[in-house]
């Protein structure tokens, strides 16, 4: 379940334009995904939260969704392009990058979220 549509990442966000519908539909699936782990899958109905969480979670999503496009298809998976093994005389090596591990998670996603309460980890107490 995504948070956003198409017209809230072009028209309000205004994310780096993608080059399709259909692109957009998979990104945010993705990118709806990713928060959904990182809340520990507690948001559920997003109408449930007060305005200005929604705008929190959604622009969220949206930078999520941004970040996916910026970086290409091997990030929407956690795939690190590999640059070198060697186990004994065997020998491998892919990619070009430095071999830096990028993220799979937007860092603007982590402070939209960071003032919403979600991303707590504790145990909640019952009175």
């Amino acid at each position: 379940m995504t948070y956003i549509d198409y017209s809230y990442y072009t028209d309000v966000y205004k994310g780096v334009p993608l080059p399709d519908g259909d692109t957009f539909v998979r990104l945010s699936e993705r990118a709806s995904d990713v928060i959904d782990q990182l809340t520990n899958y507690q948001i559920g109905d997003i109408t449930q939260y007060p305005e200005w969480m929604q705008t929190s979670i959604k622009k969220a999503v949206a930078a999520q969704v941004e970040y996916f496009a910026l970086a290409g298809d091997s990030i929407v998976h956690g795939v690190s392009e590999l640059q070198n093994v060697k186990i004994g005389d065997f020998s491998y090596t892919l990619g070009s990058n430095s071999g830096a591990v990028q993220s799979v998670v937007s860092p603007a996603v982590l402070s939209y979220l960071y003032q919403t309460g979600l991303l707590y980890r504790g145990v909640a107490v019952c009175d």
